[in-house]
């Protein structure tokens, strides 16, 4: 389930609809290989642009080169010096319009709205993440 604040994100059934470049690219942070590995070939699939960092350092220099993102996806804990929260609400604070999705199976509920626009529970689907994903870009 795709959560957004407080309430479920309804998955989008329809194909995302054609969006800006931009918008569509996505920075996926996620120190398991695997589970990296997974995500980046399910969206790529799906017409999304990826680009991977494994932990919140790579991803801040990769948003410091200010390359548009249209989303980051971001597990909670991360190696390095910062962990996923601390990574959302910066960018949250940076970068309002990039939509930001945490993802754990470490914490029981959803971050607060003002943290990340939607929490994912792990274990998820491949389906349901991309599902919240679409459901995102295609929002204002």
């Amino acid at each position: 389930m795709c959560v957004s604040g407080q309430m479920t994100v309804a998955p989008s059934i329809a194909v995302l609809p054609a969006v800006q470049a931009e918008r569509s690219k996505i920075l996926l942070v996620e120190d398991e290989v695997l589970i990296r590995m997974m995500l980046v070939d399910d969206l790529r699939g799906r017409g999304f642009n990826v680009v991977e960092a494994q932990n919140a350092d790579e991803a801040l220099t990769l948003l410091q080169s200010r390359v548009p993102f249209g989303l980051v996806l971001t597990d909670v804990q991360l190696p390095g010096s910062m962990d996923g929260i601390g990574l959302a609400r910066l960018l949250r604070a940076t970068r309002p319009e990039t939509k930001v999705v945490i993802a754990s199976g470490n914490i029981s509920r959803a971050p607060s709205g003002d943290v990340a626009h939607a929490f994912v529970r792990k274990p998820y689907a491949p389906d349901q993440i991309v599902k919240c994903i679409e459901t995102l870009l295609a929002s204002p």
